[in-house]
Order: structure tokens, then sequence, then C-alpha cells
């Protein structure tokens, strides 16, 4: 039999199993390479290796005979066929070349150190049947070599396989084959056998490369609360809170032990003291990335050969623009009805037009100006469209009015509550109309050309000035307030309760009366803080959720009559 073997060192990321091999892989995450041997590069044969690796007689030449081997990058004896050592870009890689005696057993030998202990390993190796399938007239004996793994004191097998028969290949190639195994407690050394299962003749040459002994574990994957694996946010939006979660796939390790790691270039990581939790919360104040560590037992976290890597989360934050620069406050141009108010920002920046300096209405997007027909403020917000950041501030432009004399309330009223109305008046000069709104700036307008105005629904209505020949309006509205009914003996609504203080008396927001279909109740910032369908006397004081509420001022909203009116009003809270 006529034997080779070629060891070279390779880096096994991620092992995958070969189509045609027969043993087992790491179905997981592989770690950085523990042992590797490649024999080194030359057109020489040689060196002769050690005499406890193999018991064969070393040859400086590409033809040795049964029971010896050489170490040399290539061999032209016998009609083998090797089209080329596995480790690709290798130049002149070296072999070990084995002419195998006629008895079959173990040719290869050696003791694997630097392992960690309690820790998941796999060994692989690419082997050729380097006979081709026209030697021996067809008959060659196939390769079948087993693999073995035993503890350093030579007594205790951790794991074999075999390939299996390699038969002959009109065109010989490559098959890679593998071994998983756990070191025990305290091991971190093995011993690697290499044995021959068939016997010699003519046939049942080899070729093995690539041996490597790499750690195996978990994909592990690190994502936000959104399956995330990127943020990109903006600086204005820092310190930002975030949570990130390394999830194994459990494809290998049973158990797991955690350490975070951070990096301001993705090159270049470091610990983070303390978190060593499968989840991590960040207050993210910069760029940059976070992985875990990931071993099998706490003890090797510390050692970089002994642990797996998650995926990376990568971290951008990105510039926010400087707010636009303003052009100038405007008077309003009432015979135009119009106020052109514009700002300048850097080219590639954009504005965007609001109603107010935080949050408010987006009234115009992408336009360096913005054509306003009512007085009041306007906020240009820098945007960059590529990263989708805003300036931290807003521009504040004015556009001022000429003083119109504001309306004259002829004072606030209630509602009849027998016909649902209340008629809302104001006093002008002559030549001035007045326009009804439902908020003291913008809002929506309710009635125009009117001193009076008749409404159903308790609240805060506004009276505006308007000068019909220049479209000037008042700077201000004036409210009139529908607060109360006009009591009639059919109807009389509490305007105020007090549930505890006497108790059995004003306890409850009684509308028994009233055949209330629906009732909302806001606190005096227009937050709905209880409801209930069907009405009766059921509110005391609480939210939906039973929390007692302060003292103060609330309004609500009821659709009474079974849904055929709707009042607004008051009711104020005392304990």
């Amino acid at each position: 039999m006529k034997y080779f073997i070629c060891v070279l060192s390779v880096f096994l990321s991620l092992f995958s199993i070969n189509s045609q091999a027969q043993l087992a892989f790491c179905t997981g995450n592989s770690g950085p390479s523990i042992f590797t041997e490649d024999f080194g590069v030359g057109s020489d044969y040689g060196p002769q290796l050690s005499s406890t690796v193999t018991t064969y007689n070393f040859v400086a030449n590409s033809g040795p005979q049964d029971g010896e081997y050489t170490v040399g990058s290539n061999t032209f004896s016998y009609g083998w066929n090797l089209p080329s050592d596995h480790t690709p870009g290798d130049t002149d890689g070296k072999c070990l070349i084995v002419n195998a005696s006629f008895t079959s057993g173990e040719f290869y030998k050696t003791p694997i150190s630097g392992l960690c202990e309690n820790t998941t390993y796999e060994f692989s190796a690419w082997l050729i049947n380097i006979l081709p399938l026209s030697g021996c007239g067809g008959a060659g004996i196939p390769v079948n070599v087993k693999f073995e793994i035993w503890d350093i004191t030579d007594t205790n097998l951790l794991m074999s396989g075999d390939t299996g028969e390699i038969q002959g290949m009109t065109t010989p190639t490559w098959q890679q084959y593998g071994l998983v195994f756990q070191t025990l407690s305290g091991q971190t050394s093995v011993i690697l056998k290499m044995i021959n299962n068939g016997i010699g003749g003519c046939g049942n040459d080899l070729a093995i490369d690539d041996i490597a002994f790499s750690t195996c574990g978990d994909f592990i994957s690190v994502l936000d609360a959104e399956n995330s694996s990127q943020l990109e946010i903006c600086e204005n939006e820092i310190p930002y809170n975030l949570q990130l979660n390394a999830t194994p796939d459990f494809s290998v390790f049973d158990t797991h032990f955690y350490q975070w790691e951070q990096s301001a270039d993705g090159i270049v990581w470091a610990d983070i003291s303390g978190e060593m939790n499968q989840t991590i919360n960040l207050s993210v104040t910069s760029s940059g990335f976070y992985r875990a560590k990931v071993a099998e037992d706490a003890v090797n976290l510390g050692n970089s050969q002994c642990i797996v890597l998650s995926d990376e989360f990568e971290i951008v934050i990105n510039e926010s623009p400087d707010a636009p620069i303003s052009e100038g406050d405007l008077n309003f141009d009432c015979d135009l009805n119009e106020a052109i108010v514009s700002v300048t920002v850097p080219n590639g920046i954009s504005v965007n037009w609001y109603s107010s300096e935080v949050n408010g209405n987006l009234l115009q997007s992408n336009s360096l100006t913005y054509s306003v027909d009512f007085q009041g403020d306007y906020y240009a917000e820098a945007f960059n469209a590529t990263t989708g950041c805003t300036s931290s501030t807003r521009t504040r432009v004015s556009v001022n009015l000429e003083e119109i004399t504001i309306p004259i309330s002829n004072g606030d009223v209630g509602l009849n509550c027998a016909t649902n109305e209340a008629l809302l008046t104001v006093t002008v000069p002559d030549g001035i109309v007045v326009n009804w709104y439902d908020s003291p700036v913008g809002g929506s307008l309710l009635l125009t050309n009117s001193t009076s105005y008749t409404v159903t629904q308790f609240g805060v209505y506004y009276a505006e000035a308007v000068d019909p020949n220049t479209g000037c309006v008042s700077s201000t509205r004036v409210p009139i307030i529908v607060s109360t009914f006009i009591q009639s003996s059919d109807c009389i609504i509490p305007q105020g309760i007090s549930p505890g203080v006497s108790p059995g008396q004003n306890d409850t927001f009684d509308l028994s009366n009233f055949n209330v279909k629906r009732i909302e109740i806001f606190n005096r910032y227009g937050t709905l803080v209880y409801s209930k369908d069907n009405y009766v006397n059921e509110w005391y004081g609480q939210t939906n959720r039973g929390e007692e509420l302060p003292v103060g001022t609330y309004y609500y909203t009821m659709t009474f009559e079974g849904g055929a009116k709707t009042k607004s009003s008051w009711v104020y809270l005392n304990r």
C-alpha cells in the first residue's frame, strides 16, 4: 500500500458536513484553531519526523517503499494522481508522503495541547485517494482510515470515526472528514491517532491535508428589542437607552456563559466590566460595536481559545445639522393676506416648517421658505435626508400683525338644558366682522362674519375681530365660556363631587336622569382619564384603572338621551 499525508494549517471559522464525508462535523460556530501543522514549504524532501509521531522510515525522495515515508510537495511514483494539495493559495506546500506497510494499524500519532476544559472541539482533515480509478486495473484497494481522539494518558478513548471506503476516481478530489468531541473537566491535552483500516497491496493510497483542531460552539445572534442587528440614531437622541440580547441557537452548547465586549472600530475589543449576563442594558453616547464572548464553562471566558464570538451589533450615531439661520421676522401683509418667511441652511440640508418649537404640526416640508396667511410664530427645522437627522432646535420666525381691537365679550353663558343651546355674543366697532374659533390660536373656524354664535356644547369659544377691507385680524381672541346649564326642573348636572367628605352625600357624579350613552372625562391637560359607555353614576374621582385622581377641575363630554344629544362642561373634584 502506498500512503500520502499532507498536513497544513487552516483556520476554520465555519464547518459544514461534506456531502461525501461519513464522520461528524461541528454544525455550529467555530472559534480559532488550537492545532495546525503544515510541514513547511519547499521543493526538497524533509525534514524527518520524530519517532514518536510515526514508526515508518524516512526517505529523502518522492518514492517511499512499504513502511517508509517522506516529506515533500509532490510525488511522481506508482501512477499516483495528486492534482495539488488542498490549501487554497499554497505554493510548494509540503506533505507527509507515506507508503504504508501491508499490515493495517496506527501510522500517525501526536499529542494536542493547549485545549480548554469542558469545551467542544472539532478535529477535521481533508482526504483524497490518489490512486486513479484506472489504477491496479480498476481493482485498487479503497482507502479507509480511522481517526481516534484519546486522553493524554492514552487510556480513555474520547471519540473515534471511520472514513469508510474512499474509492478511486477518474479525477481524484478532496473530501473533508471530522470528529466532534468534548474535553473533560481539567483536561487540556489529547492524543490524535490515525489508523489504517485497509490492508496493503495494490491501492489504498491516500493523501491527508489541512488537519486542524478548533473550538466548536453555537451561532449567537445579538439583537435589540426591534430584532435588529444595527442601530442608527442621531446625536440629538443621545444618551439612548438600548437593550441587547445574545441568543444562541443551541446547536452545540447546553450551557452558556457570557462576557460582553465593546469596540470603537470593530477591531480592538475590550471586556465590559460586570456585564456577564445574556442581556446587556446600555446608555449609548457614541458609535461603536458590541458583541458577547460565550463559553460552555465560566472558567474559560478569559481564554480567547476557549470561546466563540457572537455576531456584532453596530451602533452608528449621525451628526445632527445646525438649526437654520433666520432671514428676519416679518410684518404680515394684510392686503395680500400673506407673509413669506425664509431661512438659510448649508448645501445638502433641507428645511421643514412646524407650528411650534417642539412637536407641533408639520406645515411644509423641504423648502427654505413658507408662505403664511396668519400672524404668529413659525419654526424651521433643518433636516438631513441622507441620515434622517434633524437639528436639535428649531429656528423661530415671527410674523407680526397690525393691531385690531379685540371683540368685547357680552359675558359667559350657560347651556339651556332643555334646548341644549347657548347664544354667544360680542361687540366690535362698526366695519369690523367677527369669526368664531375653538382655540385661542389656530384651531378650527366655527363661524364667520357674525357677532353671535349659537353652540350646543360646553367649552371655551373664541371670537376674533377681522377688518374685511385689509384682512387684518385682532392680535388675540376673546374667550367666552359655556360651563354651566341654565337649570330647569328636569335637568340638573352636578358641577362638583366630594367622595368621602360626607359619606353617602355627593359621592359620585350622578347623571342618572340623562340616559347617558357615553361619557369621557379629561384632566386640565386634555388627557382622557375616565370613560364609560351607558354611564349612570359610577365616577367617584378615579381613573379607568381605579387609581384615585387628585383634587381639581375636570372636563367631560357626554352623549345622552340615547345618543341624541351631546354636552361638554366641567366638574370639580374635592376630597
